[in-house]
């Protein structure tokens, strides 16, 4: 029942759009991750909030992400569009995240299902990922253990770039570390890990099948 993972990246050929070289009005492309062929982007918001986006995408304010590739985002504000490219000032690489690791995948209503690589994944998650700033007055270890599971996730597993792990195999999350670590073990050991994430569209349960040798 399940259908393979095809992902495009078309970019849109829009008129009025000006490119700005990493900071326009406010916003800053700060780092772009590779899933295939598909871009995540790491997005400043006026204010200094950073978001993970793709393609489709909407922000604070009313913005969409109209097209995004491993060089520039373009940002539809409406009333104009920003085209900004990766800021290399501070280093940002273009990361390859999740390579080779979702082999097939169904969505259906408020359930998910992917395949994956159970190795790739392994390889994926060890791999450093871009983080926003810290909070004024916070701690740096003290992020919600679920937004950062699903910040580090959300790319490898094709999933939306919103995504808060709340629990695994029905084990709420009070650490992403020791969360990817049981789904790491799950995978290891022949088991199918069951994910429950939260995000804009709500709570979805999410089934990881590890892939027969």
């Amino acid at each position: 029942m399940l259908r393979a993972l095809v992902l495009a990246l078309t970019l849109a050929a829009l008129p009025s759009a000006a490119l700005h070289a990493g900071t326009a009005d406010g916003y800053r492309l700060a780092g772009i991750i590779a899933v295939g062929e598909d871009h995540l982007g790491l997005l400043e918001l006026p204010g200094g909030k950073q978001v993970l986006v793709r393609r489709g995408s909407t922000i604070d304010g009313g913005g969409r992400i109209v097209a995004l590739d491993s060089s520039q985002l373009r940002l539809d504000l409406r009333d104009r569009v920003l085209v900004l490219a990766l800021d290399r000032s501070t280093g940002a690489p273009v990361v390859p995240a999740g390579l080779g690791v979702v082999q097939e995948q169904l969505d259906d209503g408020h359930v998910m299902i992917r395949r994956v690589d159970a190795q790739a994944f392994a390889e994926s998650v060890d791999r450093p990922t871009p983080s926003g700033p810290a909070t004024p007055g916070m701690k740096a270890g003290a992020a919600d253990p679920t937004t950062e599971a699903g910040r580090r996730l959300a790319p490898i597993l094709n999933l939306p770039p919103d995504t808060r792990l709340l629990a695994v195999n029905e084990q709420p999350v009070r650490s992403a570390e020791r969360a990817i670590a049981l789904i790491e073990q799950s995978l290891a050991e022949g088991v199918s890990p069951r994910l429950n994430i939260a995000g804009a569209g709500g709570e979805t349960r999410v089934y990881i099948s590890p892939n027969e040798p």
